[in-house]
């Protein structure tokens, strides 16, 4: 409105125009009388509709960018009856400190702004949102469905919430409906929203329960490594939520009922630290362990929850060539000797020496520049394999593949081919990054494997079934894979060590290792711990076949729940944080424990602006806060003044092009001289 003060600008042009004077020549001058020539500024307004016209413009552009709208028709609106969904967030973070009271408060005070005739709802949300209560006339059936509501452990969806309530307000027929959103409006609970919108007509209000400083503490992640001996070093990560530091924190580690160590952390505003608890000495089988700190506003993050059991690791036999070059194991044995997750225990034995006792004891084998021309061997290493055991075949000088038996060469997955003497080496061009082997390498900067150069290999084409997961750039595969029966092969044509190339001095060699044998074996890590809100399939769970037995499901609270068990697969939901127990009736040594930890978004109380979800749901500016108890404008009506600024726009365009139409016509009109009306 400020704009108003550009009326000055005509006022003074008119005021202060000066008036020219006509000049006409003459031949001579000399009997005429010499006047002086004299200017005055105006002092009367010469064209009053012309300065009245560019007033106005100006006065009708100020007003237009100030949006002005009437309140005359807001409260003819607010009289009509509304439906009013009441959205209240019930996930994990609302139990901090007051604000689940805070939250109450505040759907309690929109059910006594109420008017007569209005309908009410009432709905949940945490990662999805529930129906509480359809549309009624009676707001003491919503105030009981809203006392029934608490917060859960599960974590924050807003996006979900808000598009349950748009389909619940599609369905009705009233000019004036509301969405009012009670939250904390956790922006980890937000990151989506952006996507989600109300139907046309329908107002959000806003509830923010939020407080400006939230300090919070959680215990994000525990992780068991191995560390010989039968011992484990368990590795404890926790999150400072807060703008305050965290000093001399005590962390404890509690496993099977007893406390076995507290350590001190430090921890920087908005940071993380670690705690590391050494030389930990587990019981047999499986046992509940708990991270615990002192607790805070948020409780549900102050203790987390694992199962621990010792580390059986992969035990992998390295079969040498029968000549007994103790160095073209080296490097494997070194690397497979490096790591805890999982631990590898390498042992050698000469591929002489292969016999079902010796076999029985591994989960992983590698066959290491040796040959199978005994079809005894070749068929006892493949019928380990048949059975789920994993192989590696790695190609070498004394491979001799063209003495290999049928049984030997049916490992391969391929026909072997002649000895590649590359001269000036070759690289690898091309892997297969969506497999399971060099998935780990493919982010930029994780893993280079052009590096190496390879100067002998052998040539191996493929057999229909055998995947090629990695080529030289010659076009010749180097890595290759197929099954039989339960287990895996897989066959690379060149060394593991120094001698025909030198991947194993590259950075990648290390961990292409590991993988090889997680890969072939079928390794996954045990599932120490889930989400809240996670599914498992039971038959996976267990470990076994679950047909045949009755089965249960105890809850951390102690309530034993039946499991329907039939054809298809059965899945169990974990909803609440603590320890589940999943149990056969007529066998108690099939029982299996879960544990079940909050999400650690619920751990960032950070709150997203109020003012960008409604600008991004509703695309208008607040109504109101949401407790103040009185009626907000609908949809319709908000849509109206908004656009009321475009009609004052056309008039002042209009305006404007009456003024000039009437000053160009007025400027062609020339003031005759006064010589000339002598």
């Amino acid at each position: 409105m400020a704009g108003l003060g550009l009326l000055s600008v005509p006022i003074i042009i008119h005021l202060t125009h000066r008036q020219r004077s006509t000049v006409t020549a003459f031949p001579s001058l000399m009997f005429l009388r010499k006047l002086p020539f004299k200017t005055m500024n105006r002092r009367r307004i010469r064209h009053p509709l012309l300065f009245a016209l560019r007033c106005a413009a100006l006065a009708l552009l100020a007003i237009a960018f100030a949006r002005p709208f009437f309140d005359a028709t807001g409260d003819m609106e607010g009289e009509a009856a509304r439906d009013v969904v009441l959205l209240v967030d019930v996930s994990a973070s609302l139990a901090y400190g007051d604000r689940w009271d805070a939250a109450l408060d505040s759907a309690r005070a929109v059910l006594d702004g109420l008017r007569e005739g209005d309908r009410v709802a009432v709905a949940s949300f945490d990662e999805q949102a529930r129906e509480r209560l359809p549309l009624s006339l009676d707001p003491a059936v919503a105030r009981s469905a809203l006392e029934g509501l608490s917060p859960v452990d599960l974590g924050t969806r807003i996006e979900a919430g808000l598009q349950l309530a748009g389909r619940i307000l599609s369905e009705s027929d009233r000019r004036s409906r509301e969405v009012v959103l009670i939250s904390d409006f956790q922006r980890t609970g937000w990151e989506d929203g952006g996507r989600v919108r109300l139907p046309d007509g329908v107002s959000l209000r806003t509830a923010s329960v939020a407080r400006e400083e939230a300090a919070n503490v959680a215990v994000a992640e525990a992780a068991i490594r191995a560390a010989g001996g039968g011992r484990v070093r368990l590795v404890a990560r926790l999150a400072n939520m807060g703008d305050e530091p965290v000093e001399t924190l005590p962390v404890s580690l509690e496993i099977a009922g007893r406390t076995v160590a507290t350590l001190p952390l430090d921890m920087p505003p908005r940071g993380a630290g670690t705690v590391v608890f050494e030389d930990i000495a587990l019981p047999e089988g499986r046992s509940r362990g708990r991270l615990t700190v002192p607790g805070d506003g948020l409780s549900i993050d102050d203790v987390f929850r694992f199962v621990a059991a010792p580390e059986a690791g992969l035990r992998t036999l390295i079969l040498e060539n029968n000549r007994g070059n103790e160095e073209r194991s080296l490097f494997l044995e070194r690397a497979f000797g490096i790591g805890d997750s999982p631990r590898i225990d390498a042992s050698r034995v000469s591929a002489t020496r292969i016999d079902d006792d010796v076999l029985a004891a591994a989960g992983f084998a590698v066959l290491n520049d040796g040959d199978l021309t005994d079809a005894g061997r070749s068929g006892r290493l493949r019928d380990w394999v048949s059975e789920g055991g994993g192989l590696l075949i790695v190609l070498g000088s004394n491979t001799s593949m063209d003495r290999w038996s049928d049984a030997g060469q049916g490992l391969l997955g391929g026909t072997p081919g002649q000895l590649v003497d590359a001269g000036g080496g070759r690289r690898l061009s091309w892997l297969d990054y969506d497999h399971p082997v060099f998935e780990l390498f493919s982010a930029p900067r994780s893993g280079d494997f052009s590096g190496a150069r390879f100067h002998r290999f052998w040539e191996l084409e493929p057999a229909p079934g055998t995947n090629v997961l990695a080529r030289f750039d010659s076009g010749e595969p180097a890595l290759l894979e197929h099954t039989i029966g339960e287990g895996r092969v897989l066959v690379w044509t060149s060394t593991l060590d120094r001698y025909w190339n030198d991947l194993a001095l590259q950075p990648v060699f290390l961990p292409f290792v590991h993988r090889l044998a997680l890969h072939a074996t079928g390794y996954r890590e045990p599932e120490r711990w889930i989400e809240a809100g996670g599914v498992l399939e039971l038959a996976g769970l267990v470990g076994a076949a679950v047909g045949g037995s009755e089965w249960v499901l105890v809850d951390p609270g102690g309530d034993r729940r039946p499991l329907e068990v039939g054809e298809e697969p059965t899945w169990i939901e974990f909803p609440e944080t603590g320890f589940y127990e999943v149990a056969a009736r007529d066998d108690a040594d099939r029982a299996v424990t879960v544990a079940v930890n909050a999400s650690i978004t619920e751990s960032d109380l950070v709150p997203v602006a109020t003012e960008r979800v409604i600008e991004a749901v509703a695309g208008a500016t607040p109504a109101g806060p949401a407790g103040d108890g009185g009626g907000t404008e609908d949809g319709e009506a908000a849509t109206r003044r908004a656009e009321l600024w475009w009609l004052l726009l056309l008039a002042a365009a209009l305006v404007l092009g009456v003024e000039s139409v009437l000053a160009n016509r007025w400027a062609r009109r020339r003031p005759a001289s006064a010589l000339t009306n002598a």
